[in-house]
């Protein structure tokens, strides 16, 4: 196996077993965790992508470099650099709060869908296996609400069939 891909995989093992470990626990604390990954993450794919099959050191800094410059000029892999931008924005140096990460994971969580379905189409690997899993809508407050909606909205579509 490429030096690559392991650290790939490595870091998306270490992403995967924190969404299967807290679930719907504490979506902050998830989130804070995950977050700690995703620079790394994002910037072996980024070399992967660079390296056209090479077996490279991933953790060489002016590979890395190098790859992002690529990927800023290659319209397809657009979406990997806004990421890593935001990413470099947002997490690089700070530890984030447990809400500010909830929210950036929300946010990036869309990101991480692209970032899946790359990786499968163009190198077959299966990567975020358990995204789904992510606790994406865990406010009570909220289901509730929208579970009278939706009772209102079938006793409102009942009265117009009769």
């Amino acid at each position: 196996m490429l030096r690559i891909d392991k650290s790939i995989y490595d870091t998306n093992l270490a992403i995967c077993e924190n969404i299967s470990y807290f679930k719907k626990i504490d979506r902050g604390l998830l989130s804070q965790n995950i977050l700690g990954y995703l620079r790394n993450f994002i910037e072996y794919i980024v070399i992967k992508e660079f390296s056209q099959g090479d077996d490279v050191n991933p953790n060489d800094y002016d590979f890395r470099v190098a790859a992002l410059k690529y990927i800023k000029s290659r319209g397809n892999l657009r979406f990997l650099y806004k990421f890593h931008d935001l990413l470099q924005k947002s997490v690089s140096h700070y530890t984030v709060d447990g809400d500010g990460s909830e929210r950036l994971m929300l946010k990036y969580y869309e990101y991480l869908l692209k970032v899946k379905k790359f990786l499968k189409e163009k190198y077959n690997m299966n990567v975020l296996e358990n995204i789904n899993e992510f606790p994406l809508n865990i406010d009570t407050e909220l289901n509730e609400y929208y579970s009278k909606i939706a009772k209102k909205s079938i006793s409102l579509a009942r009265v117009v069939d009769e």
